[in-house]
């Protein structure tokens, strides 16, 4: 069953309380990773890693840190031999790991979305933008459902069920007589899922051919290390 969304309000932007400079470097550094094929926190990892020790490689792609200055480092991409892209980074956009975790909120592409990412994901692989994906998880807290009201005036109640795989953990948006089909402990299958983005977190909901599907004992031991 389609669970229908009630009046959340999403979160936009880039989080508060850091300087909107740090998450302007994490946008360059998506869209280089984009262009190129890449992951972009891989491509973070680079840059920190030439922030270290002068070069790193990543792909066909070269970083150099020509210089650093207080806490800002000049970095150069090239491809090929090619400067692709060169620009001056602040070191905390790419050595603070709370800054970093921006990356993973940033809208793919849809040019990336379409070509790029397979189809079964694991949890710390996901991305904000993410649609038509499976996921494998075990169920590890159910919250008490709440009442809310939707945007067709009627009402609902929905949980956010927090889900992990050996990668990490997310939460799952249920609804309605969703809710009650699933136990804390449970190895489900989601598919037809799209990452979505609320109170400042990524959050895993089924699309509207989406379908949950408890997994058999096989399954749940396969898993039973999480």
């Amino acid at each position: 069953m389609t669970p229908r969304r009630g009046r959340y309000t999403e979160y936009r932007g880039r989080p508060k309380g850091k300087s909107k400079s740090y998450y302007t470097d994490l946008d360059s550094i998506a869209l280089i990773a984009w262009k190129h094929d890449s992951d972009p926190e891989r491509l973070a990892d680079a840059f920190f890693d030439a922030f270290q020790h002068k070069i790193a490689h990543y792909g066909d792609l070269t970083i150099y840190c020509r210089e650093v200055h207080h806490d800002t480092g000049t970095f150069l991409v090239e491809k090929d031999g090619k400067t692709i892209w060169q620009a001056p980074i602040h070191l905390e956009s790419i050595r603070n790991p709370s800054v970093r975790a921006y990356l993973r909120t940033i809208p793919i592409p849809d040019y990336v979305a379409k070509k790029n990412y397979p189809k079964n994901q694991k949890i710390g692989d996901l991305r904000f933008g993410m649609k038509g994906i499976n996921v494998i998880a075990k169920i590890i807290e159910i919250p008490p459902a709440i009442g809310v009201n939707t945007r067709w005036g009627s009402s609902a109640t929905v949980s956010n069920v927090k889900i992990a795989d050996e990668t990490g953990s997310t939460q799952l948006s249920l609804w309605n007589d969703q809710i009650g089909v699933v136990h804390v402990g449970d190895v489900i299958e989601l598919k037809n899922c799209y990452v979505a983005r609320y109170a400042g977190a990524l959050q895993v909901r089924l699309g509207r051919k989406g379908t949950l599907s408890i997994m058999n004992q096989h399954s749940q031991e396969e898993l039973n290390q999480i």
